[in-house]
């Protein structure tokens, strides 16, 4: 009996310890958002910027925050799906410069005119929830 005790206690102890790491997991994650229009506009954040100011907008976005030591960076790219592959690859190019990091970059196709997104407020007319 006691030994039946003991490993449901240690079960109990594992799955506990599972949960409380994915849940650290999630909470560890910065993402840095970049808009990429049909026309090659960009915009950093909200900030409209030229592809020669990427590396410094993304440096500048990242000094300014207050990272944990084993918090992971996202750049999310979002880009016109008419847009040419390789300039987005360049774009993210860009930003890999601004920090010398594991950084993990996802890429995201949109049809920005279907969206109605052409400046500023571009984020806040994406949904993120369907991208999961």
């Amino acid at each position: 009996m006691a030994n039946k005790f003991y490993i449901l206690l240690c079960f109990l102890g594992f799955a506990i310890t599972t949960k409380a790491q994915s849940n650290t997991e999630s909470s560890n994650t910065f993402y840095l958002n970049v808009f990429i229009s049909a026309n090659k506009t960009i915009y950093v954040e909200e900030e409209k910027t030229s592809f020669q100011n990427v590396q410094k907008q993304v440096s500048e976005i990242l000094r300014n925050q207050p990272f944990k030591i084993d918090q992971q960076i996202v750049f999310r790219i979002f880009g016109d799906k008419d847009l040419d592959m390789g300039y987005i690859i360049d774009v993210n190019s860009e930003m890999r410069k601004a920090i010398r990091e594991n950084i993990k970059t996802e890429r995201y196709l949109l049809e920005t005119k279907k969206l109605n997104i052409d400046g500023k407020n571009w984020f806040q007319k994406i949904d993120l929830k369907a991208f999961k």
